[in-house]
C-alpha cells in the first residue's frame, strides 16, 4: 500500500469477512522441529522458504491483471508461496478480478486467505477515492497487522507487501531479495518520474528528508543494497530473524508522535526494534506508478498506469497481465483524425511491435507506412527522385547538412502528404517508430486540435517536438 506521505497510491479495505472456500491450508510440518524459531521444518532435503504474498487492493483494476500476472509468473515454488488477500470500498471491479484469478490459481499456492466486502464503497471522512483520510489510514494498518500476524501464525518465513501498483517484472525479484539475508529489504522501483518506492532521509518528526544520496540512488549512479530510511510499496521481511519479532504496523508503538501514515508507523516499529531497511538497485525489477493528488479521479489513476505501460516497452522488461483475468475488450479509434499514420523502417521490427503495442494500450488505430530507408540511397538514387538541398541550408541542431537518413525521413514524410492529398483527408496525424508518449497524449492532442478550432487559426501542419520525440 502506498500514502501521501509517501506520495503513493495505496488500495485499503475497511471492514472484513472471512471467505472459505479457496483454497486449502497445508498446515507445517511437525517433523523436524529442530527449526530456529518459527520458520520453515529442517529436514534431509533442502527446501526453500515458506512465504507469504499479502495483497491489499482498493480501487485496482486498472493495475491488478498486470499485478497479478507479475506475481503468478514469479520464479518461486508456488506450493511454498501462501497468499493472504483483502479488499473493500471499492467502486470499480476489484473484488471480481481477484475472485477470478484466486478462483484459478487456488490449486497452486500452499493457502489462500482472502477477505472481501462489497460495502460500504467509501470511508465517512474521505472526500474522494483518493483521498487519505485517518479512517483509511488505520484501517489499512489494521489489515497490514493481520496480514503480518496471519504470517505469523502459518509460521512463514517470509512475508512479501506489494501494493497493486507495484508491477515485479523481474521474475527474479524475490529470490534475488531472500539471498540478501536482510531482515527488511525493497527491491528499487522505477516509475515515470523520480519517485520510487525509498527514502533516504526522514527528520526526527518523521516527514522526507532531502539528502545526497537520493537521485544518484535513483538513477543507479551508486548500485548496491543500500541502508535507508523508509521503503514501502514492494518489500520483503525475514519472519526468522530475532529483530522483526515485533515489527507491527498496528497499534503504533507507545512512544509514537509522526504522522498517523501506515508507512511511517511501520518504519518507526522497524527503528525502534532496530531491524534496519534496505534497499537494492542491483537489477531493473519492476515499475512503481505515479500517485495522484488526493482531488483526482481513478480515471486519472489509469491513464498514468497506461503511461507506466508504455514506459516499461521503451525502457525495460515490458509488463503482461494474468491469462486468469478477463481483459475487457479495447476499441481503438482514429480519436477524431481521418487518419492516424505510423512511418516505420521495415529493417525494424522492434519499432513497429512497440509502437503498434503502445497505440494498441492508447485505444489509436494507426495505418503503418513503410519508411524510405536512407542508408540504402546512393547519390544518383537521390538525383534521380529530383531531391536536392536548399543553397546554404545547415541543420540549426548540428550545423551540418542533411545526412542521407534525413533524406529518407523526409521522403517518406513526403509520401505520407501525397497519400493526404490524393485521398483528401481534411487532419491527419503523422508518428515515426521511436516517438515516446508522454501521460494524457490523447487528451493534449484533443484539447490543442480545440484550442485550434477556437481560434480559427488557418493552419497546415502542426509540429510537436524533435530531439527528444516526446509527444
Amino acid at each position: 500500500m502506498v500514502s501521501p506521505a509517501a506520495a503513493s497510491v495505496l488500495p485499503c479495505a475497511l471492514l472484513l469477512l472471512l471467505r472459505s472456500g479457496l483454497g486449502v491450508s497445508t498446515p507445517p510440518s511437525e517433523e523436524g522441529e529442530d527449526v530456529e524459531r518459527t520458520g520453515s521444518p529442517a529436514g534431509p532435503r533442502e527446501e526453500f522458504p515458506t512465504v507469504v504474498f499479502a495483497i491489499l487492493a482498493r480501487n485496482s483494476q486498472h493495475s491488478l491483471p498486470h499485478y497479478l500476472g507479475a506475481l503468478e509468473r514469479m520464479d518461486y515454488p508456488k506450493e511454498r508461496i501462501s497468499i493472504w488477500c483483502a479488499t473493500d470500498h471499492n467502486v470499480d471491479n476489484t473484488t471480481e478480478i481477484l475472485h477470478e484469478w484466486l478462483t484459478a490459481v487456488e490449486g497452486h499456492y500452499r493457502h489462500i486467505e482472502w477477505r472481501s466486502i462489497d460495502e460500504p464503497s467509501s470511508y465517512p471522512d474521505e472526500h474522494g477515492p483518493k483521498h487519505w483520510s485517518d479512517a483509511r489510514f488505520e484501517h489499512v494498518m489494521r489489515l497490514k497487522q493481520e496480514a503480518l500476524s496471519f504470517a505469523r501464525s502459518e509460521r512463514a518465513d517470509y512475508i512479501l507487501f506489494t501494493d497493486t501498483d507495484s508491477i515485479l517484472t523481474n521474475n527474479q525479484t524475490l529470490k534475488f531479495l531472500i539471498a540478501q539475508n536482510k531482515s527488511v529489504v525493497a527491491p528499487m522501483l522505477d516509475s515515470q518520474t523520480y519517485y520510487s518506492n525509498f527514502w533516504c532521509g526522514i527528520t526526527p518528526q518523521g516527514y522526507y528528508r532531502r539528502t545526497a544520496d537520493y537521485f544518484p540512488t535513483k538513477n543507479r549512479q551508486r548500485v548496491g543494497c543500500f541502508a535507508v530510511s523508509m521503503v514501502y510499496a514492494a518489500f520483503l521481511i525475514d519472519l526468522r530473524k530475532n529483530d522483526t519479532a515485533d515489527l507491527a504496523f498496528h497499534p503504533p508503538h507507545p512512544s509514537y508522535t509522526w504522522p498517523f501514515d501506515d508507512i511511517i508507523v511501520f518504519a518507526y516499529s522497524c527503528q525502534t526494534a532496530g531491524a534496519q531497511m534496505y534497499l537494492c538497485n542491483q537489477q531493473r525489477f519492476g515499475y512503481i506508478n505515479v500517485p495522484v493528488k488526493s482531488h483526482q479521479t481513478l480515471e486519472d489513476e489509469s491513464i498514468n498506469f497506461v503511461h507506466l505501460i508504455l514506459e516499461a516497452m521503451v525502457d525495460g522488461t515490458p509488463m503482461f497481465p494474468s491469462s486468469h483475468v478477463y481483459l475487457p475488450p479495447k476499441h481503438p479509434t482514429k480519436i477524431g483524425f481521418d487518419e492516424v499514420f505510423l512511418i516505420n523502417l521495415a529493417r525494424r521490427p522492434d519499432r513497429r511491435q512497440r509502437m503498434l503495442s503502445s497505440l494498441f494500450e492508447l485505444e489509436i488505430e494507426p495505418l503503418v507506412i513503410n519508411a524510405v530507408d536512407g542508408s540504402a540511397l546512393n547519390s544518383s538514387d537521390i538525383k534521380k527522385l529530383g531531391v536536392d538541398l536548399l543553397p546554404g541550408y545547415f541543420d540549426p541542431f548540428s550545423g551540418r547538412t542533411l545526412t542521407k537518413g534525413e533524406v529518407g525521413c523526409f521522403l517518406s514524410h513526403h509520401h505520407v502528404w501525397n497519400e493526404i492529398v490524393e485521398r483528401g483527408l481534411e487532419k491527419s496525424v503523422v508518428l515515426e517508430d521511436d516517438v515516446r508518449f508522454e501521460a494524457y497524449f490523447k487528451k493534449r492532442i484533443l484539447r490543442l486540435m480545440d484550442e485550434l478550432e477556437q481560434v480559427q487559426l488557418d493552419w497546415d501542419l502542426m509540429y510537436r517536438h524533435r530531439q527528444m520525440k516526446k509527444i
